[in-house]
């Protein structure tokens, strides 16, 4: 599921180049070159990564984005380090790296930094901008009228004392008004739901999509039944969770037990869950429990 997230992100990216750069890096005096892909983009194209190359008012650069739908795998700073060796040897010229994180708990505990040493003979640094969507507020995105941006406003801050759910409208109905043409509106739309059912509703979304959008696009069809499956699985991992955490607390001290939640809640597994379940019910002591959590 994650990969559709991703996938629909890259396409944005690559059809909104200029609109996107200008936002990934605060400078309005950018323009991309190119996009430094060979393949097609479209909404169900798979990416490895977002390279792109722009032109400052000083230099021709490389700028590289990678999209983070939650924090887990590898560590995005190892990642990073790899895409920038790589692309800086390949292309000869300076790369920008930037990770953006789409989903509000996500790269909380990113510092965009990457560095080692040893004494003073060796030392690596690697500086990355962190962009999570969650930061923006997402009325001045809007204000910006920049129709490449509007999809992910729904992932953004909304105004004070606007409801999530209104907030929602407020962006789709921003699209519906945007200065494109229909195919274009007709893609945004497709993107802003899409990423929109991160952290809203799917069946809200639905209803406040345009009807034609839902008639017509296969993508956005699968998508909302995707999101309905996962739904029913995330349901039955957050009450192993807390089958998990409530079995713990009639064993052992339980702030002990409650600092162990972020940990299970991490995990998306629900086969994993169950035999964590199984461990809590056998293990003697915290401790022992931990040692399977951590295998």
């Amino acid at each position: 599921m994650a990969q559709q997230y991703d996938n629909t992100v890259k396409y944005i990216m690559f059809e909104h180049a200029d609109e996107f750069a200008k936002f990934v890096l605060g400078d309005v005096n950018v323009k991309v070159l190119a996009n430094l892909e060979s393949e097609q983009a479209t909404l169900k194209a798979h990416r490895t990564d977002c390279t792109m190359r722009v032109q400052f008012p000083d230099e021709i650069a490389i700028l590289h984005t990678e999209v983070q739908t939650h924090t887990s795998g590898k560590p995005i700073w190892l990642r990073l380090a790899g895409y920038n060796g790589f692309l800086n040897h390949a292309h000869e010229m300076n790369v920008y790296c930037n990770v953006l994180y789409l989903h509000p708990n996500a790269g909380r505990n990113d510092t965009g930094l990457y560095e080692y040493g040893r004494g003073t003979d060796y030392e690596f640094k690697l500086r990355y901008k962190v962009i999570r969507l969650a930061d923006f507020e997402g009325e001045a995105i809007l204000e910006m009228q920049a129709p490449g941006l509007l999809p992910f406003t729904p992932l953004m801050k909304p105004p004070a004392g606007m409801h999530p759910e209104r907030w929602l409208e407020r962006c789709l109905d921003e699209i519906g008004t945007s200065r494109t043409d229909e195919v274009t509106r007709h893609h945004l739309f497709e993107a802003a739901g899409v990423l929109g059912g991160l952290i809203h509703d799917p069946r809200r979304i639905r209803h406040f999509l345009p009807e034609e959008i839902m008639l017509e696009s296969a993508f956005v069809q699968l998508y909302m039944e995707e999101a309905r499956d996962e739904g029913r699985d995330e349901g039955r991992m957050e009450a192993m969770t807390d089958a998990i955490l409530a079995l713990l607390g009639t064993q052992f001290h339980p702030d002990a037990v409650q600092a162990l939640k972020p940990t299970l809640v991490e995990i998306k597994d629900l086969q994993h869950l169950q035999q964590l379940h199984l461990a809590a019910a056998r293990s003697e002591s915290l401790e022992a429990f931990m040692q399977n959590l951590g295998k």
